[in-house]
C-alpha cells in the first residue's frame, strides 16, 4: 500500500507488487512492469542508488 510523501506524491515501497511504470524517489531512474504473464512487478532496491522508495508515472 503507497504512503503519501509531503509533496502530495504516493511512494511505494521494496516488496510491494505492482503494474506500471516507476521512477525511484532518489535518483529517478524507470523501471517498467513486464508486458508478458500478469504484468506484475514486484519493487526492488533501485539498482543504481540502492533506494527503497518509488514513485508512478504516466
Amino acid at each position: 500500500m503507497p504512503h503519501v510523501a509531503d509533496d502530495g506524491t504516493e511512494l511505494f515501497e521494496v516488496g510491494e507488487e505492482v503494474v506500471g511504470h516507476f521512477r525511484c524517489a532518489d535518483c529517478d531512474l524507470l523501471v517498467k512492469s513486464p508486458a508478458e504473464a500478469d504484468g506484475i512487478l514486484v519493487l526492488g532496491a533501485c539498482p543504481l542508488c540502492k533506494a527503497e522508495e518509488w514513485r508512478r508515472v504516466g
